[in-house]
């Protein structure tokens, strides 16, 4: 159902965190595939995809440019994204499982809470691929969630994690 598109460069001591908590939603079939776009790591990354069955799309770039490039292989009919930073919070699941269930093939994102309550800075986009598509995917620059999000239709719903 979900393919996960990662930015990966020299991110081995960062994936270990975000697979521990994709495992179980994998074995359990939510989510299909993992694509790590990889800028050219130098650390185990590569040898964690390979360990993971994760597939490697390699290509130099900001985040933006990675994520554009492992969204073109990613085959799943919805995307989660995550941004460079590659933080999922273990609670991901639920939110996102509803979210499918009930949310009308609206796009929505993750996001710790900000000054005053208000989302801060995004963490993971999840929409549909052709939404993606339509929107233009992502593109090179600062923030290519945030990017993203700004050109998504119908606009997208913060997901409470």
């Amino acid at each position: 159902m979900i393919s996960v598109v990662l930015p990966t460069h020299d991110s081995a001591a960062r994936l270990v965190s975000v697979l521990t908590v994709l495992v179980p939603a994998a074995v359990d079939g939510l989510v299909k595939a993992v694509v790590f776009a990889d800028a050219g790591s130098t650390d185990s990354t590569l040898a964690i995809a390979e360990d993971s069955g994760a597939k490697v799309v390699t290509v130099q770039g900001d985040a933006g440019t990675r994520l554009a490039a492992g969204c073109a292989v990613a085959r799943g009919p919805w995307i989660l994204a995550l941004d460079d930073r590659l933080a999922l919070p273990d609670a991901w699941r639920v939110p996102v499982e509803a979210h499918l269930a009930g949310g009308g093939g609206r796009p929505a994102f993750i996001a710790a809470p900000g000054p005053f309550g208000l989302a801060g800075r995004p963490s993971a986009v999840l929409a549909l691929r052709e939404a993606v598509e339509a929107a233009g995917g992502f593109k090179p620059g600062a923030d290519p969630l945030q990017a993203l999000l700004r050109r998504l239709k119908p606009k997208a719903v913060r997901l409470r994690v």
